[in-house]
């Protein structure tokens, strides 16, 4: 596994905050990512790892404090080098976040074992804001970071309404030599619906702004997609109002670009979208109050023919502006039986991305938001599917192939896996992926149990069996000493019939 390929994502924590440019900074805690991030706003940038190392004869604009479970009681120290109207951020691990509870370490490094025996005060979340709050520090603003501060892919306000789509889009993190309890990312998805109030506790990582004076920072959510090739790698971030998609670097630029085209071609064809350019770049309104597609058709997951309903109306919508395979079989990208294809209605610009997720449903419309790829004729048929496909809760409480042959088109799902497997692999780094989800040893308590289950099984059978011999041996002696007692008895009695012989023989 190439984990070395994931430091690059170490400066995510920060990648997105709004610094203001030509101010003074000091980093205490060292990496690198963090400091080449930092020089793209700052000229002059301090570093130091030994808090005895700090000089309380200058002060900063801004104190960035990297990795704060390794330090103890700084804040009285480090508040002392703050400019009136300058900012602290600190970034830390929340040793009781659920990474650790989700996970077995036989070495009791990480994991539910090292949380063992600590009665002695440790870095939570709660300690660090009640730290901050001893020295008056008040006006904090905290940022939820998961799967951790390391490899940022969801940063999320604590004051936002955090939804449970949000929480899908991050991979927990748990190497090959540890042992899953259990299911991080469901587990999260449990508390959010029905104890929200216990994010806070159960957070991995976070990052805290402090300021003297209240801060103007109106970010509430940020997603990166760590996953792809540099030049799709993009940054999301929902504001009050607005939602906004920047690059995560200079290669990306050009998708930005044909993101423009997509917006404009859609509005073109009269299909509702929330994305908007402006000055080059790209927001999207807000909708506040509503679900998306994906959670309306999840929470239909037992009315199927609703869910069949509201996607064939998605399907007659794009099939408006469709054409037949004879009109377009020399353009297409893929190859199939051609019988197949003939059946299927192609969408000159396939807009591939239009899938429940990026979809509200309003007033039996649908309005698309974050649509980021096209590809010339595609089948409407592949739309609808990865519309079911990328609808995971959905996908989890229904039979998907039952799903696919009321909608009339299971018979192309060999052909749309291929074609959905092609598209993902232009997108993807390999070797990220690999690095983030692929883990070929990874095991889990469930996994040992079904493992171990024909064993115990077996055990048990074997225990029973050797019971039932014991019962057959206990009946056995019981009988033996039974049949010893009637021998015994036929013994005496033959014994007492010759006495009285002999004796009758005498007289």
């Amino acid at each position: 596994m190439n984990q070395d390929k994931l430091k690059i994502f170490n400066s995510n924590i920060i990648k997105w905050y709004p610094f203001e440019k030509d101010k003074t900074i000091i980093q205490i805690g060292l990496n690198e990512c963090i400091t080449k991030e930092l020089e793209k706003n700052f000229k002059n940038i301090k570093t130091i790892e030994n808090i005895d190392d700090l000089s309380l004869d200058i002060k900063y604009d801004y104190i960035l404090i990297y990795g704060y479970e390794n330090y103890n009681d700084i804040i009285e120290k480090v508040i002392e080098i703050m400019n009136d109207k300058g900012k602290m951020l600190i970034i830390g691990n929340n040793q009781l976040g659920i990474n650790n509870w989700s996970k077995y370490d036989i070495e009791s490094k990480n994991g539910i074992l090292s949380l063992e025996n600590q009665y002695e005060k440790i870095k939570t979340l709660s300690y660090v804001k009640k730290e901050l709050q001893k020295n008056n520090l008040t006006k904090i603003n905290t940022f939820y970071a998961f799967p951790d501060y390391k490899t940022s892919e969801v940063i999320i306000n604590e004051n936002y309404n955090i939804d449970i789509s949000y929480i899908e889009r991050y991979n927990p993190n748990i190497s090959e030599d540890e042992i899953k309890v259990f299911d991080e990312i469901k587990m999260l998805k449990t508390i959010v619906l029905n104890a929200p109030e216990m994010i806070s506790f159960f957070v991995n990582s976070y990052l805290i702004e402090i300021s003297k004076e209240e801060s103007e920072n109106s970010i509430n959510y940020v997603s990166f997609n760590n996953y792809r090739k540099e030049q799709y790698q993009l940054i999301t971030i929902i504001k009050d109002n607005v939602v906004e998609k920047l690059t995560a670097n200079n290669k990306a630029e050009k998708h930005i670009n044909n993101m423009i085209d997509i917006i404009n071609n859609i509005k073109y064809e009269n299909i509702k979208i929330l994305d908007y350019e402006k000055d080059g770049k790209i927001y999207s309104k807000l909708i506040k109050n509503q679900s998306t597609l994906d959670s309306i058709l999840a929470n239909n997951a037992n009315n199927i023919d609703k869910v069949v309903e509201i996607l064939n109306k998605q399907r007659d919508m794009l099939l408006k502006d469709s054409v037949k395979y004879q009109e377009c079989k020399d353009k297409l990208n893929f190859s199939d039986d051609e019988e197949i294809l003939d059946k299927l209605n192609y969408m000159e610009k396939g807009y591939w991305d239009m899938v429940p997720k990026n979809c509200f449903y309003i007033n039996d419309e649908f309005v698309f938001f974050d649509q980021e790829w096209e590809k010339d004729y595609l089948p409407v048929e592949f739309v609808i599917y990865r519309a079911i496909i990328n609808s995971y809760d959905l996908v989890r409480k229904i039979n998907i192939d039952e799903l696919l042959e009321k909608l009339n088109i299971l018979q192309y799902k060999e052909l749309f896996e291929n074609i959905d497997k092609e598209l993902r692999e232009e997108i993807i780094d390999k070797q990220v992926y690999e690095a983030m989800y692929k883990k070929d040893n990874l095991k889990a308590i469930d996994n040992l149990i079904n493992e171990n289950k024909s064993y115990w099984q077996e055990i048990i059978r074997s225990g029973e069996y050797i019971k039932n011999l014991e019962k057959y041996l206990e009946e056995a002696k019981n009988d033996n000493a039974k049949k010893q007692e009637y021998i015994n008895a036929l013994e005496n009695e033959i014994e007492k019939n010759a006495n009285n012989k002999k004796f009758l023989k005498r007289n």
